[in-house]
């Protein structure tokens, strides 16, 4: 009877998914995602949900800006404040769509990359981010429900021997 509660329990917990930790996500940008601005901005900055990770002296966060024709527009070097990243662009004499993609390593130490664009001058661009975001989203769940799986299977196996260790005990 002891086996088949400790079998059922086991079962249980490998067929009831896990909350991971979340993932830094972007909170606020500026420019924003979508917006049209006018002019182009001097800087560009994205704000996270958490803290950045730095690993030593060394920045393992990045941010990268381009323009309508994939020309790097923004400083090689990011600067990293708490949960803000933010780059410098070298040239703002530019109209069309502007392309910003990040890379940043949150305070669960995952690293996390993402994309989002906006428009500079008075001519909107018609933006659709759907089958990227999509696909990425898709990609993250994947991910995410492998490793959610490792850590339910080991979780339940360790709730699994503490049970069987409990109720060892308590027949003796």
């Amino acid at each position: 009877m002891i086996k088949k509660i400790l079998v059922l329990c086991a079962a249980l917990f490998i067929a009831t998914p896990m909350s991971a930790f979340a993932h830094g996500e972007m909170v606020q940008a500026f420019p924003a995602a979508d917006s049209n601005v006018l002019t182009a901005p001097v800087e560009v900055a994205i704000e996270f949900d958490g803290k950045l990770q730095i690993i030593g002296s060394s920045n393992v966060n990045s941010i990268e800006v381009t323009d309508s024709e994939g020309q790097i527009i923004s400083s090689p070097t990011a600067v990293v404040e708490g949960n803000r990243i933010s780059t410098r662009l070298q040239l703002t004499d530019i109209t069309g769509l502007v392309s910003v993609h990040y890379r940043i390593v949150s305070e669960d130490g995952h690293p996390v990359e993402g994309d989002y664009s906006f428009s500079v001058g008075q001519t909107p661009v018609a933006i659709s981010a759907t089958g990227e975001e999509s696909a990425e989203e898709e990609a993250g769940t994947a991910e995410e429900s492998g490793s959610n799986l490792l850590v339910t299977s080991v979780g339940a196996s360790i709730l699994v021997g503490l049970v069987y260790l409990l109720v060892r005990r308590i027949k003796k």
